[in-house]
């Protein structure tokens, strides 16, 4: 937690109004979160300081997961049989080892949507982290605008030992960001330069940095630090005694705060969200005039780099994505709209050049009135809190839960949904409604589900809607931030984890004499049930120096380097590709000893090439795809459903997920597939599990794309012995396919496909220049279509 406001820290180093007065307390009269708050904001109130601190992370994982690793995941009894027999009725054909590697693919991708391999992952951070030790430290010096930071990661088993410290400077002066990390990545970097910092340039920005107020960011960081604090409830913050060695080095008080991860971030969210429009406009002063110009300044520099890349050596014109780019700037010029950069798009012809004018005019003036009604506004420092929640009270603030139950009216209710939980034979749009609607899964009633985080996130999204009409670019500092806090206390809590579900967050404070923080101490427990997995991180920080901050090493940044220059010619450069080659023959070998070692899409894409090609049916490739799929991610759907039923339901899915132009059925089969619909509740769009039909979609259409491309790119290659004709006819045969084209269409995309091909050439000559494009119209540019145009280029760069 001491971190983010550290950084917030390096990014104010031009405070202008911090100086030498020290922090003025009046500790008779003075509660205890006041005193932890003033000691806080010391940072703050010096021009420079020194810190230093270490943090470690410790991950547990739960035993059964740990034990359950290790073994090999296979595919359920039941649930293989029934696949099996689905497969067999869909006649795919399959031998005995092909069928194996199907099955172990499907069992080590089902376990609870990849939850085995979040264990591995989890499981390999546990193993790095837990022996990891973190330092830190570093200065900051408000009056010179620069700060340090210094992080050291250690490593040590008993026989390996790993050390790496990367140095930071951020430097507001000079506008620049300096860092040395060959000690994290030593082949980055070359021999002349490991001592040396690279810097990033970001000058061009310093406009912005300029106008930001730095006196009022001042007081929105105190703030900031202070509502942990200042909603603490009595019980929760209280002093600990002090050691004999606390004592030796200057503390003469410490202060504990128990809250819990939950609260505290919710109570940095909703402050953030209050002072949202405040930290724009009030102290970055950014408004949308300045978002504007900088908008328009990152387009002039892209298209002066695009621009000076168009005239790049032979190398682009092996690149179908650059020569599509400079086929797009090049049309732009052609038709004099230079200045519209919305990649692959233009300007529509209805909006004339007068009309953007006046837009543009009408704009300014809108944002000038906005300034001027927000400078006025802000001439009174207090903040009119009253009239903001009068503002907030009134009825068209927030839409209320009665609202997203209408939506509700077609659908079933979350009490309805609870009752399919006894109920052995469930329809299966009615599950699936229950999972997308209300994040209740039927079939898992006691497993835990990421529902629980899915509803927590709910809640979190509607008291943010809740608090942002309190957003109305006025500070509010954390006085009266407890107020709407104290206002909406029911909704809090309502939105928070039950108590005892909370993960805790102990911060400790030491306090000198003075009444400054001295040492931060931090112990965060976080508990997570869909990862089962448990994470302790311990941190502490010790403050410095105040006022007497440890200079930084001028002449080292004087010796820095750009990126490139301290990467040119380094390790990594000279030998990458040497390394993957040796890697790559490695790869075949094993595959060559294992070959159905294959993915599970990749298995699939398989089948759905075989079946197809069998059936010439999208519908049967479709259905033989869709019970591996729904295997892969919900096999405890296959098991309550018999083969003809899981038949049923893939011949929807198919019909649902297809345009019409690939599946259409008419007459008697429209029918049957309405009466499917009706019996399975596959009727309405959250009945359906998105991502497993599109899924199965991707992979019938790249079988029946990659079929029909293959077949008719032979037979155009062998008709069409010219690149520009070749090109032109198969850009052709895309476009229409893809868009569709009237007969009086089809002469103009014919000339336009005849144009793209000698663009096509030219390219591959290095010789792509507006005479390419002379003879493009008007009435061309509709039949444009730069994906397709890279599409077809690729093509024409393969191999026959």
């Amino acid at each position: 937690m001491r971190l983010k406001y550290l950084t917030l820290c390096l990014l104010g180093l031009s405070l202008s109004a911090c100086s030498q007065h020290v922090i003025k307390t009046n500790t008779a009269q003075m509660g205890l979160e006041q005193k932890a708050i003033n000691s806080i904001n010391a940072m703050y109130e010096y021009p420079s300081y020194d810190y230093r601190g270490k943090f470690n992370i410790n991950v547990e994982q739960d035993r059964d997961q740990s034990s359950n690793s290790k073994t090999k995941t296979t595919l359920d009894a039941g649930v293989k049989q029934k696949v099996d027999q689905y497969l067999r009725e869909q006649k795919v054909k399959l031998n005995q080892q092909q069928k194996q590697a199907l099955y172990d693919a499907m069992a080590q991708d089902n376990s609870s949507y990849g939850q085995a391999k979040v264990d591995k992952v989890i499981h390999g951070m546990a193993t790095i982290l837990n022996d990891m030790q973190f330092e830190y430290d570093g200065s900051v010096h408000y009056r010179q605008k620069i700060g340090s930071f210094n992080l050291t990661a250690r490593y040590e088993k008993p026989t390996l030992l790993v050390q790496a410290k990367v140095p930071m400077v951020l430097d507001l002066n000079e506008h620049k960001f300096y860092v040395n990390y060959f000690g994290l990545m030593p082949y980055l970097v070359n021999k002349e330069n490991q001592n040396n910092l690279a810097y990033f340039d970001f000058s061009k920005y310093q406009s912005l940095i300029k106008q930001v107020d730095y006196k009022k960011f001042v007081e929105y960081l105190k703030a900031s630090s202070g509502v942990f604090y200042r909603l603490a409830d009595s019980q929760n913050i209280h002093t600990l005694p002090v050691s004999s060695a606390e004592r030796t080095a200057g503390v003469v008080e410490k202060i504990r705060l128990k809250t819990t991860i939950e609260e505290a971030i919710l109570q940095s969210t909703l402050y953030g969200k209050v002072n949202e429009k405040y930290l724009m406009q009030g102290i970055l002063n950014i408004n949308e005039q300045s978002l504007e110009k900088l908008i328009a300044d990152e387009v002039d520099a892209q298209s002066k780099s695009r621009t000076g890349s168009s005239k790049n050596t032979k190398a682009s014109s092996n690149d179908a994505s650059v020569v599509s780019q400079q086929l797009y700037q090049l049309v732009n010029q052609h038709f004099g709209v230079e200045g519209e950069e919305d990649t692959y798009g233009s300007v529509s012809d209805e909006v004339s050049v007068a009309a953007l004018e006046a837009m543009a005019a009408a704009e300014a003036n809108n944002a000038t009135a906005r300034e001027s009604k927000y400078n006025s506004s802000d001439a009174t420092s207090e903040v009119n809190l009253e009239a903001i929640m009068a503002a907030a009270d009134a009825p068209q603030t927030v839409a209320r839960d009665d609202d997203v139950e209408a939506t509700d009216e077609n659908g079933l209710s979350r009490e309805q949904c609870g009752s399919l939980l006894s109920n052995p034979k469930i329809i299966y749009g009615d599950a699936q409604y229950c999972q997308s609607m209300h994040g209740i899964d039927v079939f898992h009633p006691t497993q835990p589900n990421t529902s629980d985080l899915v509803s927590y996130i709910a809640k979190l999204s509607a008291l943010e809607e809740l608090f942002s009409v309190y957003n109305q670019a006025q500070f509010i500092d954390d006085h009266a931030f407890k107020t709407l806090w104290m206002k909406h206390q029911t909704e809090i809590n309502q939105a928070l984890p039950a108590k005892d579900k909370r993960n805790p967050l102990i911060m400790d404070i030491s306090l000198d004499e003075k009444g400054r923080a001295i040492n931060y101490d931090y112990d965060l427990n976080y508990t997570s049930p869909e990862l089962r997995s448990r994470v302790n991180i311990k941190a502490d920080m010790q403050v410095l120096n105040y006022g007497k901050g440890t200079p930084i090493d001028r002449a080292q940044l004087k010796r820095a380097r750009t990126w490139s220059e301290v990467s040119k010619g380094s390790m990594l450069e000279q030998t990458i590709e040497r390394f993957s080659e040796k890697m790559g023959q490695s790869g075949i070998v094993e595959r060559e000893a294992q070959p159905y070692t294959l993915s599970l899409d990749d298995q699939l894409k398989e089948i759905a090439a075989q079946r197809y090609d069998a059936t010439r049916s999208y519908e049967q490739t479709y259905k033989a795809i869709f019970i591996t799929k729904l295997t892969e991610s919900s096999p405890q759907i296959v098991q309550r459903y018999s083969t003809q039923e899981l038949q049923e339901i893939a011949s929807v899915y198919a019909y649902w997920y297809s345009s019409e132009e690939v599946y259409n059925p008419k007459g008697a089969a429209l029918k049957t597939i309405e009466a499917l619909q009706k019996k399975h509740h596959l009727e309405d769009d959250e009945q359906f599990n998105h991502p497993l039909g599109e899924a199965v979609y991707r992979i019938v259409s790249y079988a029946m794309r990659s079929d029909q491309d293959r077949q008719a790119w032979k037979k155009l290659q062998a008709q069409y012995k010219q690149p520009q004709q070749l090109f032109a006819k198969q850009y052709q045969i895309q476009f229409e396919r893809e868009n569709g084209a009237s007969s009086e269409e089809k002469i103009l995309l014919e000339q336009t496909a005849n144009i793209l091909g000698q663009v096509y050439v030219a390219a591959r000559h290095n010789k792509l220049t507006l005479k390419t494009i002379q003879n493009l119209k008007v009435e061309h540019e509709a039949f444009i279509d730069y994906e397709i145009f890279k599409d077809v280029y690729q093509k024409m760069l393969s191999p026959k």
